[in-house]
């Protein structure tokens, strides 16, 4: 896959892996890289609950598992292949613009999710890459898998029963949009043979016998689930279709539509990636600023104490928009 660089450049596309990982990773990281191959071309993002208050040295144990460039990142850091990267002690690491970034937490420190915030980052700014939860205490990295999955990503998760700490694998399994649940070393081995195949994303102009193949693959998910897709934007459709082939490596949409044919549980699989439903409080910041700055505080004007406000928040999924609404209006009402 390619994109355009600088100067116009074509270059070669490449994905970014993200690891989350906190107690027991260090372990798990170490297993991890020393079964991996160190010819995958793809960049590592290492994020890990870190003292705030002490140096890491996690860079240096990795460092000792792998031939890949391992560097802590300091600072503002192009995002390159076959290297890397380790998260510093008390700051969040995000992605933008094909580096990679570094933020104060806004948060104290038991509040904090550092793996949510990463993957969330690279979601939004690359897309279509991967997301991998290891060994773990709480439920960090189960919203940013979420993001990563909406916008074609792979999820890959440690088993559970194989973690020294669990219930951080446990708690992204339990969203039920982990691709792949594996144990440690067979991730690894996983892993290189995801990134090679790898397809391209789908093209607007799809060809007669892939828009053949995508009718009839609707159709099949029509009569297996009973919900009709032909509403859905296409592009949305082609992504997520591309995704379940890449699962299940399948190189064509014709060979997918035989693969869900003749696997009863993958119509299930497309059809809970077809209604992924992804939102976080003030997901959208620039819209809810803008609500917050010109909207919210009219709502008020000439209100009094015994005075209604009421607001209808259509389309939500799982409720946040309509609490972010009411955060906003409980911030803004100069009576509460």
């Amino acid at each position: 896959m390619n994109e355009v660089g600088e100067g116009g450049a074509v270059v070669q596309r490449f994905p970014t892996v993200g690891i989350g990982t906190s107690a027991g990773g260090v372990h798990a990281l170490q297993m991890f890289f020393e079964s991996l191959p160190d010819d995958v071309d793809a960049a590592f993002v290492v994020i890990v609950h870190l003292d705030p208050g002490r140096q890491s040295e996690l860079s240096s144990i990795l460092a000792a598992r792998t031939r890949m460039p391992v560097t802590q990142v300091t600072g503002r850091t192009p995002i390159e292949p076959r290297h890397v990267y380790v998260i510093p002690p008390n700051r969040q690491l995000l992605v933008t613009d094909q580096h990679l970034a570094l933020a104060e937490f806004d948060e104290p420190r038991w509040q904090r999710a550092p793996i949510d915030l990463f993957f969330r980052s690279l979601a939004a700014q690359r897309g279509d890459d991967f997301a991998i939860v290891l060994s773990g205490a709480g439920s960090d990295g189960s919203v940013g898998i979420k993001a990563v999955k909406e916008v074609g990503g792979i999820i890959l998760v440690q088993d559970p029963e194989e973690a020294e700490y669990g219930s951080m694998p446990r708690s992204a399994v339990a969203t039920g949009l982990a691709d792949f649940v594996l144990p440690l070393r067979e991730i690894a081995a996983s892993l290189p043979e995801l990134i090679r195949n790898r397809r391209n994303p789908p093209s607007d102009d799809l060809t007669e016998t892939d828009g053949e193949a995508m009718a009839r693959i609707l159709s099949h998910l029509r009569v297996r689930s009973g919900h009709a897709f032909s509403s859905y934007k296409k592009s949305t459709i082609r992504r997520r279709i591309a995704r379940r082939m890449q699962v299940q490596r399948a190189a064509t949409m014709a060979d997918y539509l035989v693969n869900l044919r003749e696997n009863p549980q993958e119509a299930q699989a497309l059809f809970s990636d077809l209604l992924i439903s992804v939102t976080t409080f003030f997901r959208d910041t620039s819209a809810f600023d803008r609500l917050a700055a010109s909207v919210i505080p009219r709502l008020f004007d000439d209100k009094g104490a015994s005075d209604t406000i009421r607001v209808w928040v259509p389309g939500c999924a799982t409720g946040e928009e309509a609490y972010s609404i009411a955060i906003l209006l409980f911030d803004c009402d100069p009576i509460a």
